[in-house]
C-alpha cells in the first residue's frame, strides 16, 4: 500500500473512532437525562429544580470514568429525603435508562 493510501485509511479509522464516540457520548447524556427525570420523580422535583437536577447529574457523571459517581451521587440525594434504595437497584435503572436511551436513537 502506499503511502499516501495508508494516510487515507489512518484518516479513515480516525474519522470513525470520532464518530463512534460521539455516538457514544450522546448516548449516555441521553441515559443520564432519563436517570435523572426518574430520579427527579422519586425526589418530587419539578419544574426548574427537575432541569437543576438533570444537569446535575450530567455534570457529575463528565467527572469521571463510570457508572459510580452518579450512582453514589443519587444515592446520596435519595438518602437525605429517607428514600431507601439499593445501589444495585439504582444500577438496574441506570442500565434501563441506558436501553431505553439506544432504543430513542440518541
Amino acid at each position: 500500500m502506499s503511502e499516501h493510501g495508508f494516510d487515507r485509511r489512518e484518516e479513515g479509522f480516525e474519522a470513525k473512532l470520532h464518530a463512534e464516540g460521539d455516538q457514544k457520548f450522546r448516548l449516555e447524556m441521553q441515559r443520564d437525562k432519563l436517570f435523572a427525570e426518574w430520579v427527579a420523580g422519586q425526589l418530587e422535583l419539578t419544574g426548574d429544580e427537575c432541569e437543576a437536577y438533570k444537569a446535575s447529574i450530567i455534570k457529575t457523571d463528565l467527572q469521571e470514568p463510570g457508572d459510580q459517581d452518579v450512582i453514589a451521587k443519587v444515592f446520596a440525594d435519595l438518602a437525605a429525603k429517607g428514600i431507601e434504595i439499593s445501589k444495585e437497584d439504582l444500577q438496574a435503572e441506570l442500565d434501563l435508562c441506558h436501553e431505553d436511551a439506544a432504543a430513542e436513537g440518541a
